[in-house]
């Protein structure tokens, strides 16, 4: 049985989800420490089916006490998580600067950047002592490559904000037992785009090389890469998933 403890933020999104489902195919499936905010119809239903081997826990992110909340209940479950995908973050959205919605900037920059620093903050000096290489994989944006699109002024800022935590943490804990990468996936169409219009999701597909945008699969094998023991001399990537669109 696998010794592994993997704790995912975000876990009810399509990404999530579907990580989860692959993950649980394995001849040793993690357990799973399943954040979700709101939609806790899925995550309940993919503990119905894996029983045992997935334990949703509730908090939004964006306050403070929740991650609290959410630290206390990992900390119940486990010593420390073997592994953890960082997967919250709020919808994003097109805003011309001027007008953007301030409030939502800050409270996708406490789910998205302050949350995982508390989190790390409690969990990563053990992880790097572990007997065995522990991972930490960050879901960023292929914002992050290259030109950012217009109007993603806030979702783009916060995004490089992760990368940039990412890459100080790598330097920090350059040759201990944790890996840390992140994926920078371009468009994935999941319910996740329900603030983007119809037209921009069509018109980037138009625009990549294979003249669709992203899968989620071609995300999640990625980010089971990272997960998995194949990459454990890999440290400090943040791996495009673009078809080619950027690099």
């Amino acid at each position: 049985m696998s010794t592994d403890t993997l704790l995912i933020t975000g876990a009810s999104s399509d990404l999530g989800t579907d990580l989860i489902r692959s993950l649980m195919k394995r001849r040793n499936p993690p357990r799973v420490l399943a954040h979700f905010h709101s939609s806790r119809d899925r995550v309940e239903e993919l503990r119905g089916t894996f029983n045992g081997l997935v334990v949703p826990i509730q908090a939004d992110l964006s306050v403070a006490s929740d991650v609290g909340h959410l630290i206390e209940q990992v900390r119940l479950e486990t010593a420390f998580p073997t592994q953890i995908v960082h997967f919250a973050a709020l919808p994003p959205r097109l805003e011309r600067f001027p007008s953007a919605d301030l409030s939502h900037f800050e409270s996708d920059l406490a789910v998205q950047l302050l949350a995982i620093v508390h989190i790390l903050r409690q969990f990563l000096p053990a992880m790097s002592e572990s007997e065995t290489v522990t991972k930490v994989v960050f879901v960023l944006s292929s914002y992050t490559l290259g030109a950012s699109p217009k109007y993603t002024s806030f979702y783009t800022t916060v995004k490089y904000a992760q990368l940039g935590f990412m890459r100080a943490l790598v330097s920090d804990y350059a040759g201990t037992r944790v890996n840390i990468n992140a994926v920078s996936p371009s468009m994935v169409e999941t319910r996740f785009l329900s603030n983007i219009p119809a037209k921009a999701v069509e018109m980037t597909a138009s625009q990549n090389p294979h003249r669709r945008n992203t899968k989620p699969i071609e995300v999640t094998n990625v980010i089971e890469f990272l997960l998995s023991p194949a990459s454990d001399y890999l440290n400090g990537v943040n791996i495009p998933v673009t078809g080619g669109a950027a690099y």
